[in-house]
């Protein structure tokens, strides 16, 4: 009777580890399912949008008279200090080899045009500027350091390439090629002068 009451009684024992067992099991085979389902749901391709509004449009006339294809290299050093002094064998030399090609011209809008007589007129041209640069190509950064260097500033590449862009390197171009800059002013404008009327007579009068 004993044992009857025994197998009995283990009967619901069983049971409940039976269901425990299996519930245990579904609950892991459904939160895979889960995983993999939400896996899959946050791995789907994603996409950037850049916004962008023109908030104004500037018509601008600006005249290139002259390209010039310039290549060099420019020169940072720097050197490690204490108090203010510099320390020796701390020296560090960065060189950027570079090409480009640097646009030379003037405003168009502003030339003007006044006629001087019946047959006469006077040009005045602005001041040149800079128009910019094509085809800007910059080398990897060569450095020469000495034995203390690694106490020196390294130099920033993209200052340098802006100090190569600057508009100082612009107006140093412009007072370089000045001459060249009146002659071929002075030729596109006369060749749109003598298309309409060869018989003209042109003065030019440069600003600054």
């Amino acid at each position: 009777m004993k044992f009857f009451k025994a197998r009995v009684l283990l009967w619901p024992l069983l049971l409940i580890t039976v269901l425990v067992v299996a519930g245990t099991g579904a609950a892991f085979a459904f939160g895979g399912l889960n995983a993999l389902a939400l896996s899959s749901l946050f791995t789907s391709t994603s996409n950037e949008r850049d916004s962008q509004v023109i908030q104004s449009v500037t018509r601008v006339q600006e005249v290139a008279l002259l390209s010039l294809h310039i290549e060099g290299v420019d020169r940072h050093e720097s050197n490690g200090e204490i108090f203010g002094v510099a320390i020796p064998a701390s020296e560090k030399t960065t060189l950027v080899q570079y090409k480009l090609d640097a646009k030379l011209g003037i405003d168009g809008s502003q030339v003007k045009i006044e006629p001087t007589g019946p047959d006469s007129f006077r040009v005045t041209i602005p001041q040149f500027i800079g128009i910019g640069f094509d085809d800007p190509v910059f080398e990897d950064p060569l450095e020469n350091n000495n034995a203390l260097s690694w106490l020196a500033a390294p130099a920033v590449q993209t200052r340098m390439i802006n100090n190569i862009l600057s508009d100082e390197n612009k107006q140093k171009y412009i007072t370089q090629n000045a001459a060249a800059l009146k002659e071929q002013a002075k030729v596109f404008y006369s060749g749109i002068i003598a298309s309409v009327d060869p018989e003209i007579t042109i003065d030019f009068e440069f600003a600054g």
